[in-house]
C-alpha cells in the first residue's frame, strides 16, 4: 500500500512542475531583461528586418542598420516605442506609430 506521505510528495512535485511549466516561473527568467538596452530588442528585431514605411514622417530606422536620423542614435528603443512595456509582446505592436510629439514640438516632416 502507498503511504499518504508518498502521495503528498507526488502531488507537490506535480503541482510545482505544473506551475513552473505554465508560466509562473517565467518572471524569474525575464527579470534580467532590460528594455532600455537596445541589444535586448535587437535579439528579435534585427535592423535588416525593417521595411521602409510610406508615411509623411521621416524614417528613423535604416534597414541596412542604424538610423537615418543620427540624432536618434543615443536613444533606447523603448524611449520612442513607449507602447512596448514587456519583453514578451504580441504582434499587435507591429504597425503602431511612434508619437514624435513626446520629444518634438511638432511632428517632423519629410524633406
Amino acid at each position: 500500500m502507498i503511504s499518504a506521505s508518498t502521495v503528498l510528495k507526488s502531488v507537490y512535485v506535480a503541482l510545482f512542475l505544473s506551475l513552473f511549466t505554465f508560466g509562473l516561473g517565467a518572471p524569474v527568467f525575464a527579470q534580467d531583461e532590460d528594455l532600455s538596452d537596445n541589444e535586448t530588442c535587437l535579439d528579435c528585431h534585427d535592423d535588416g528586418d525593417r521595411e521602409l514605411l510610406d508615411t509623411d514622417v521621416p524614417q528613423v530606422h535604416n534597414p541596412a542598420g542604424g538610423y537615418f536620423v543620427e540624432d536618434h542614435d543615443g536613444f533606447s528603443c523603448n524611449e520612442c516605442h513607449t507602447y512596448i512595456t514587456d519583453l514578451e509582446h504580441d504582434e499587435s505592436a507591429v504597425g503602431k506609430e511612434v508619437d514624435c510629439l513626446e520629444c518634438h514640438d511638432e511632428v517632423p516632416a519629410k524633406e
